[in-house]
């Protein structure tokens, strides 16, 4: 993703952000905010979470918010939690 975004190609990013989000497990979606974290891509990490957030699988959102708070990223947990909120279901 990170060399799309540098390639200036930010549709292939966004479908790799959506995809993460819509379809990764608990613990893939943990590495993969993680590493946008780490590499201060903080609004794809974001994007990610607004996608897992967007899921009709509520109790999904939920591990995966649970998954995020063992991992210590408390900020993130809140983040999803909050956007699953304002998410119309």
């Amino acid at each position: 993703m990170a060399g799309y975004l540098a390639d200036g190609r930010k549709h292939d990013a966004g479908f790799l952000l959506w995809q993460a989000g819509a379809s990764y497990s608990a613990p893939g979606i943990v590495e993969a905010v993680g590493s946008c974290r780490t590499a201060g891509l903080d609004e794809a990490a974001e994007a990610i979470l607004i996608n897992v957030a967007e899921r009709t699988d509520r109790q999904a959102v939920l591990n995966i918010a649970a998954a995020l708070g063992d991992a210590g990223r408390h900020e993130d947990v809140t983040f999803i939690l909050t956007a699953a909120m304002r998410t119309p279901k």
